[in-house]
């Protein structure tokens, strides 16, 4: 506890610094509330991972020491999902400070930790991450396979804010072909989804975006409009290498026109990147600056700069930038008239270019290589197979001779023994019927575990429209009452809980984890439906150790009884909780609402008295069929809850669920 109380006031130390130089540093405080609160370390580790998120550029050095917090914490667990959130945050803070082999190690782990756990909105954020990690580095061929790869994924979650990054990232790809109308509609779509969604920071990326794409094209006004509203933001959420890029990208602007100017916008850009020590945004910062001083015949301060700029670039590792500062260096040398420095200079950038195309090169000779393997590979297996094939295929025949000669041979014993040992004989065959005897009994008991087994599908399917029916019943109400935006985002939500469904539908059982994400999703969709409905979904940790098993699809038709029947007509504050606890061996599932009970539910006008939960019946039935296949019971109670005068205050569902052994 000690311990924790010193980890929330060194967060608290933080937050103080984040609001002076902060990027989320409105997101942090409710963060650290999570933290104090946190009931395990599952909870911590990921309460530290968003912390860390939010301080990257606000705060770096506490933002390495949160996310190296919950990294430990998440080894100590071994929770998949925290240590790949740990190693995605501390990529994305080294690829911010320009350390890029630390970053690629730790988003490259990320990505291999979130493929494992099969979520494609995971996997799209570190493909993501990597592919902006790949433009840092220069290389635009890989940054544009990651985007590409983290687009189908994100496609693939139905995930709107994630699909929002994309498109941004793929407006940035065509402004540098110079595709600019390709690129405007791409982050126009970008910057709407983040208007809608009220990501801040995000919102002025795609304004200092759309600015730069506007200024390549000449149209001056339009992209100074965009600078202007973007540096409103920055400012606001004191975002220093946010506003220190729009300064830049101004003072890019001016560079040609008004060489001065561009150079006041250039220093204040600089002294934001110096807040917040991002050695690569200062590089690129630099050499703007020594062009435009080599421009206004300053040539002992384009040296200056210059020369501090490139020390920089090698510092982090960046071969094209520092490929650039020699061209820039060369370009002073003959401003100077320095013959010799100029061929100098320029006879490193032609090495480092050199240098770079071979690189690109050997990567696509290795991927030919690769895929001339594969396909030899793939050519050999198919001639191992039908060898294999052949061989099996003799065996088999030699087994069919085998076999006919020793049932000759049995035929002929048994008929030189029917003459003298017919009592013996008599007895053999009693002890084969009574063989066939048992295996019939086992055929049959293996037909009926099938015939079950089917059974569960067929109610199991008879739930599936039932529930779906529910979710687009609400998302029509919605529409009706005019709230189209609610029901657009409810439809998105209800797309990815449908992926669900269909995932678990195919399932006899699935993990505690699962069903937890499953329920949550569901009650988070039926919250814009429900004003003021609170819930909690939650189970023992020693189940969540355990990855303990439960059926698929049976908890959730008992929280839906739960909100339609018993929260929907009641006013007020609504609440529903779902706990899972282990006791004596079964699986305990406890659903409680402060509905207004079944009596009242039941007498209120417009309620059917012979109405009866489809989804509770389905249930029962899926009960009784797997307490016959695994030979343990499964049943559920309902109890009406009563306040002190005895008024009904809500419902519990204690539901009993079999655990395979």
């Amino acid at each position: 506890m000690a311990r924790s109380l010193r980890l929330v006031l060194l967060l608290a130390a933080a937050l103080r610094l984040a609001h002076v130089a902060g990027q989320d540093a409105s997101l942090v405080p409710d963060l650290i509330v999570q933290l104090s609160g946190a009931t395990n370390d599952t909870l911590r580790a990921d309460a530290l991972a968003r912390i860390c998120f939010n301080l990257i550029r606000s705060n770096p050095d506490s933002a390495r020491l949160v996310g190296d917090q919950a990294m430990a914490l998440a080894k100590r667990v071994n929770n998949r999902r925290a240590l790949a959130d740990a190693h995605n945050n501390l990529g994305w803070l080294a690829t911010e400070q320009g350390q890029f082999p630390r970053a690629d190690s730790l988003l490259n782990t990320a990505l291999g930790l979130f493929k494992k756990i099969g979520k494609p909105e995971y996997t799209s954020v570190a493909l993501s991450n990597l592919g902006w990690l790949a433009e840092k580095k220069g290389d635009s061929v890989g940054s544009l396979k990651r985007f590409q790869e983290a687009l189908r994924e994100s496609e693939a979650a139905h995930d709107s804010a994630t699909t929002a990054i994309l498109l941004y990232s793929l407006g940035v790809g065509y402004r540098k072909i110079k595709e600019y109308p390709k690129a405007l509609d791409y982050l126009q779509g970008a910057l709407d989804i983040e208007r809608t969604i009220g990501r801040k920071s995000k919102e002025g990326n795609c304004l200092v975006a759309l600015a730069n794409t506007y200024r390549e094209q000449g149209d001056t006004s339009q992209a100074l409009i965009n600078y202007t509203e973007a540096t409103r933001i920055y400012l606001l959420r004191q975002d220093h290498g946010g506003a220190g890029l729009v300064q830049e990208n101004i003072g890019d602007l001016y560079a040609d026109t008004d060489p001065q100017r561009a150079l006041d916008r250039y220093a204040i850009a600089f002294a934001h990147y110096d807040s917040i020590n991002s050695a690569s945004d200062k590089a690129y910062v630099l050499k703007s600056i020594g062009a435009v001083q080599t421009t206004l015949l300053h040539f002992d301060e384009a040296g200056e700069s210059l020369t501090t700029g490139r020390a920089l670039a090698i510092a982090v590792g960046s071969n094209e930038l520092v490929m650039d500062y020699e061209q820039a260096l060369a370009q002073l040398a003959s401003a100077q008239g320095d013959a010799i420095g100029t061929l100098h200079h320029y006879e490193r950038y032609l090495a480092l270019k050199d240098s770079l195309q071979g690189a690109d090169t050997q990567r696509e000779l290795a991927r030919l290589r690769t895929e001339f393997e594969t396909e030899r590979a793939e050519k050999d297996n198919a001639l191992l197979r039908a060898a294999n094939n052949e061989k099996a295929e003799r065996l088999r025949r030699r087994d069919i001779q085998l076999y006919g000669s020793i049932a000759l041979g049995a035929l002929a014993m048994v008929a030189a023994a029917l003459f003298w040992r017919n009592y013996r004989q008599k007895h053999k065959h009693a002890d084969v019927l009574e063989g066939l005897n048992e295996q019939l009994e086992n055929s049959n008991a293996e037909i009926t575990e099938i015939n079950g087994l089917l059974e569960m599908k067929v109610l199991r399917g008879q739930m599936n429209p039932h529930f779906i029916y529910n979710c687009l019943n609400s998302a029509a109400r919605m529409t009706q009452a005019g709230h189209s935006t609610e029901a657009l985002f409810y439809l998105q939500g209800f797309a990815r809980l449908l992926r669900m469904v269909l995932d678990h539908s195919v399932k006899d059982r699935i993990t505690i984890t699962e069903e937890l994400d499953f329920l949550r999703q569901y009650l988070k969709l039926e919250a814009y439906r429900l004003d003021g409905l609170k819930y909690e979904v939650d189970a023992d940790r020693a189940l969540l150790d355990d990855d303990v098993e439960l059926p698929a699809l049976i908890v959730q038709p008992f929280v839906e009884n739960a909100l339609w029947h018993g929260l929907g007509g009641k006013q007020g504050d609504r609440s529903v909780s779902v706990r899972f606890a282990q006791q004596s061996g079964s699986l305990i599932c406890t659903i409680t609402d402060n509905g207004t009970g079944r009596t009242k539910s039941t007498a209120a006008p417009k309620a059917d008295p012979q109405h009866k939960s489809l989804g509770m019946q389905l249930t029962n039935e899926r009960l009784r069929l797997l307490a016959r296949r695994i030979g343990q019971n499964g049943s559920f109670v309902v109890e009406d809850l009563q306040d002190a005068s005895g008024a009904a205050v809500g419902t519990r569902v204690t539901l009993q669920l079999p655990m395979e052994p």
